[in-house]
């Protein structure tokens, strides 16, 4: 098992590496929690790197940038304001940074949107919550994956990171992947389905990839500050939770530099990584592994192959939808 100190005293050493200077870096949901520490531990481990990152409030995106820069004055940084619950905004934030790279070393996901109603319909017919959670990410992933195989076939470290709920997989309901059934639609079928569906195309694009790392990471319980997206009786039971909540949590900091380090590795270069934010395997495709995990009986090929049939004619229904370009 892999300490916080070996990793914190890893990524410090980083600099000094060859594999550390020039990289490019896309991190989506870094205006705040998990994506703002990790990218602030990434820009201070690499030597002149160019950073990407996405968030949705413009202000907390120019105070973040001021902030990277300062803390590595060699530092490309540039902030895309957007909402990603739309995927129109997010083929035109990856034809921006297509248009200006011609490769990408890491692509960090983490945004997050809670909520506690139901099926929210986006204008493209999809879940904001399954959007933020699922469909956006894996739209950034298929946006910008040539930029990654460009990367790797250089023999540069390409790879990337979803942070959700690996370990938490379970059956889906195979009939309607995407929850647009009446009764169909729940938080716990939410949860299930964004985390399941993300396991099981990471494995597709592993196997399709075999040059580039595919991490679904869980961080435990961190104390990000989503919470503030509650109603208000709920957040105000989450602050009187909170600190009892914080004898169980990770330090967002400690979780920040456990991500940086998955991001960086070499360990986890290529392949696929269902894996804790230091990295421990939470791998449940062959059985239970853990208290809060499902059944391994949500993984198998016809199940991967049926999730990314879904997931492409999603990306087609968003587009026809007058969405994505």
């Amino acid at each position: 098992m892999v300490g916080i100190a070996s990793i914190r005293s890893t990524n410090a050493a980083f600099s000094s590496t060859p594999g550390a200077k020039g990289l490019v870096a896309v991190f989506v949901g870094a205006t705040a929690g998990i994506g703002e520490t990790a990218m602030k531990t990434f820009v201070s481990s690499t030597v002149a790197p160019t950073v990407y990152f996405v968030g949705r409030s413009e202000s907390a995106g120019e105070k973040i940038t001021t902030e990277l820069q300062k803390l590595n004055p060699d530092s490309k940084i540039q902030f895309f304001q957007a909402d990603t619950t739309l995927l129109s905004n997010v083929d035109n934030i990856s034809s921006q940074i297509a248009a200006k790279e011609k490769k990408l070393n890491l692509l960090f996901m983490s945004p997050g949107y809670m909520s506690m109603a139901g099926r929210e319909e986006t204008p493209e017919g999809l879940d904001r919550k399954m959007t933020v959670s699922y469909y956006c990410r894996l739209k950034f992933a298929t946006n910008l994956l040539p930029l990654l195989k460009t990367a790797s076939e250089a023999s540069e470290s390409a790879r990337i990171i979803s942070v959700l709920g690996t370990s938490r997989e379970g059956p889906l309901i195979m009939d309607d992947l995407g929850l647009a059934k009446p009764g169909n639609f729940t938080l716990s079928n939410c949860e299930l389905h964004t985390v399941t569906m993300t396991s099981l195309a990471f494995e597709h694009l592993s196997k399709q990839n075999p040059g580039i790392g595919f991490i679904h990471a869980i961080p435990g319980i961190v104390m990000t500050g989503i919470a503030r997206e509650l109603p208000t009786p709920l957040r105000v039971l989450t602050t009187v939770a909170s600190p009892l909540m914080k004898c169980f949590s990770v330090p967002i900091d400690d979780c920040g530099q456990g991500f940086a380090w998955l991001g960086t590795d070499e360990k986890f270069r290529k392949g696929l990584w269902l894996v804790d934010w230091k990295g421990e395997s939470v791998d449940t495709r062959t059985g239970s592994k853990g208290w809060m995990s499902r059944s391994g009986d949500w993984f198998s090929e016809e199940k991967m192959s049926a999730v990314w049939e879904h997931t492409m004619g999603a990306f087609r229904n968003a587009k026809a939808a007058g969405g994505s370009a």
